[in-house]
C-alpha cells in the first residue's frame, strides 16, 4: 500500500516545473535532490529580487504562469516572501505555493493560509513531508484546472447557441423546466443546435450526475430499434449471440435523448408510449417487466403536429411528448449571431489545427451574414473550419474560398452562375410584384430542380451538395412540388 502511494506521488511529480525559493543554499540543494529524485524539473531563486525576475510576468488569469509549483521562505535577506505571496495571490496563483520557514510564527502562518497559500511547513522538514505536500498540491491544482476547463467549456456550449433574443428566451425556458422531471421536446431545422440544447437542459437539471444517452433514431433501421431502445434477451433474434441492455436501461436515473423521434414507426411509438407512461419496459424476447426512471427528451425536426393529422403519428404519444416544447429558429433569423458564431468556430478550428489565420475581413463577414445557412449552425461551423484550413493570414473571402474548393456543391455554384437556366424559364422575375416568401419559395425550387439534374436525380448526392439531410431535401421537394423523375427527364 505505501509503495503504491510512493508511485502515486512520483507519477503526480514527474515532469512538473518547480520553483525553490530559499536564501540557504544547502536548503535548495536539499529540495532540489529530493524532488529531481522524483522526475521534477527544478528552478531555483536565492533571494526575493531573484524570484520576481524568475516568476516574470504572468496574466490575472495565471494563463501565463510558467511554474506548476512554488517552494518559497518566509524570511530572506531582501524582504519577505509573504510579499511574493501577496501578488501570486491578487492573480489567483496563491494555490501553487508551499510556504517554508524555520523562523516563522503562528501569525506569518495565519496570513499565509488567508492569502490563499496551499501549505505551510515548518523547518526542518522530512523528504517525506515535503514529497506528499508538494504531490497533494500538484493534484490539488490539475483538479481545479480541469473543472475550469470543464466550465469554460460547457460556458462554450452555451456561448454557442448564440446571443439572440429568441436563443436567450429558450435558455431562460431552459433554466425553469430543467430542474424539473417535465419531458422536453425540441424542434428545428436540421443543425440548428438541438442536440446542444438538451445536454443543457440535462446539465442544468438535478440528474447531471448520471448518464445522458444520445440515440440518432433516424440513424437505426427499423428492424433494429427496438432492441436498440429495451434491449433484448440471448437468442431473441438471429445475431442476438447474448443479452444486452437497451437504452432506456443505461440512462436509468438520468436522461434520455432521442434525435429525430419523428422517424419512429408507429409499432415502436406504442412501445414507447408505454415506456413513458409506467416507466415499464420489456426487453425483446422477454415478458419480464423491468422498471426504469429515465427523463425523456426528443427532437425534431419534422411537423409532428402536421405527421398526427397524416396518421403517421400517435396523437397520444405526441402529447405525452410535447410537456414543453423549445422550438430553435433557423440561423437565417437570427443573423446578428453569425458573427459572433463564426469568430467562435474560427477560434475553435485555430486551436484544433495550429492555423495561422488572423481574422474575417469586414467582407468576408458580410459574406456570412448574407448567405441563407440551409445547414443552420452545422453548416457555419463546417465553413469556418474548412475556409481557415485553406487561407493564410487574413480570411478575404468566406463563402467564395469554400467554393472555389473542388466539391460538388461548390462546382453546381459555380455552374449555376453561368447557366442559362435562370433566364429559361427555370425561374423567372414576374413583371407583377410578389410576396418575399413567394420569391424564396420559387427561388428555392428552381435551385433544388438544377441539383437534382445535376445530380442525375439521385437525392441522396442532391442533398449533400445543398448541406441538408436527405429526408429534409424529400420534404421540402414534396412542399414545394418538385417531383425528381420529371426533372431528370
Amino acid at each position: 500500500m505505501e509503495t503504491a502511494i510512493q508511485n502515486s506521488n512520483t507519477d503526480i511529480i514527474r515532469k512538473r516545473r518547480i520553483l525553490i525559493i530559499d536564501d540557504h543554499r544547502n536548503i535548495r540543494v536539499s529540495l532540489r535532490m529530493t524532488l529531481e529524485g522524483e522526475g521534477a524539473m527544478i528552478f531555483e531563486a536565492e533571494n526575493c529580487k531573484s524570484a520576481v525576475e524568475k516568476l516574470g510576468k504572468y496574466e490575472k488569469d495565471g494563463t501565463g504562469f510558467q511554474y506548476d509549483c512554488v517552494l518559497m521562505d518566509i524570511r530572506m535577506p531582501d524582504g519577505s516572501g509573504l510579499d511574493i505571496l501577496k501578488t501570486l495571490s491578487d492573480n489567483n496563483l496563491a494555490q501553487k505555493v508551499i510556504m517554508i520557514s524555520g523562523e516563522g510564527t503562528v501569525t506569518d502562518a495565519f496570513r499565509a493560509t488567508q492569502m490563499g497559500a496551499f501549505d505551510y511547513i515548518e523547518k526542518p522538514f522530512g523528504e517525506e513531508r515535503i514529497i506528499v505536500s508538494v504531490a497533494r498540491c500538484l493534484n490539488f491544482n490539475r483538479v481545479q484546472s480541469d473543472k475550469e476547463r470543464l466550465e469554460r467549456k460547457v460556458f462554450k456550449q452555451n456561448e454557442t447557441m448564440g446571443n439572440h433574443p429568441k436563443i436567450t428566451e429558450i435558455m431562460r425556458m431552459v433554466k425553469r423546466v430543467a430542474p424539473t422531471n417535465g419531458r422536453v421536446l425540441i424542434t428545428g431545422e436540421s443543425g440548428t443546435g438541438k442536440e446542444l440544447l438538451a445536454k443543457a437542459v440535462h446539465r442544468e437539471s438535478s440528474r447531471s450526475d448520471k448518464p445522458l444517452i444520445k440515440v440518432n433514431c433516424a440513424a437505426i433501421p427499423a428492424t433494429l430499434i427496438e432492441s436498440e431502445l429495451f434491449g433484448h434477451e440471448k437468442g431473441a433474434f438471429t445475431g442476438a449471440i447474448k443479452t444486452r441492455k437497451g437504452v432506456f436501461e443505461r440512462a436509468d436515473g438520468g436522461t434520455l435523448f432521442l434525435d429525430e423521434i419523428g422517424e419512429l414507426s408507429l409499432e415502436v411509438q406504442a412501445k414507447l408510449l408505454r415506456a413513458l407512461q409506467n416507466g415499464e419496459i420489456n426487453r425483446v424476447g422477454s415478458e419480464k417487466i423491468t422498471h426504469v426512471d429515465v427523463r425523456l427528451i426528443g427532437a425534431t425536426n419534422r411537423d409532428l403536429q402536421e405527421m398526427v393529422d397524416g396518421g403517421e403519428f400517435r396523437e397520444d404519444l405526441y402529447y405525452r411528448l410535447n410537456v414543453v416544447t423549445l422550438h430553435l429558429p433557423p440561423l437565417r433569423e437570427r443573423s446578428t449571431d453569425i458573427e459572433d458564431l463564426a469568430n467562435s468556430f474560427l477560434e475553435d478550428a485555430k486551436t484544433e489545427h495550429s492555423l495561422a489565420v488572423d481574422s474575417f475581413s469586414k467582407e468576408a463577414m458580410l459574406q456570412l451574414i448574407s448567405y441563407q445557412w440551409p445547414g443552420n449552425i452545422r453548416e457555419l461551423k463546417n465553413i469556418v473550419e474548412r475556409t481557415a484550413i485553406l487561407c493564410e493570414g487574413l480570411i478575404i473571402e468566406a463563402i467564395d474560398d469554400l467554393h472555389d474548393a473542388n466539391t460538388p456543391a461548390a462546382q453546381a455554384r459555380r455552374d449555376l452562375e453561368t447557366t442559362s437556366d435562370m433566364q429559361s424559364g427555370a425561374f423567372t422575375f414576374s413583371a407583377d410584384l410578389i410576396s418575399w416568401q413567394e420569391f424564396h419559395e420559387n427561388a428555392g425550387k428552381s435551385y433544388i430542380k438544377y441539383i437534382l439534374r445535376k445530380s442525375g436525380g439521385n437525392v441522396s448526392e442532391a442533398a449533400r451538395m445543398l448541406c441538408l439531410e436527405r429526408a429534409y431535401l424529400h420534404r421540402l421537394m414534396k412542399k414545394l412540388g418538385v417531383q425528381r423523375d420529371v426533372v431528370v427527364q
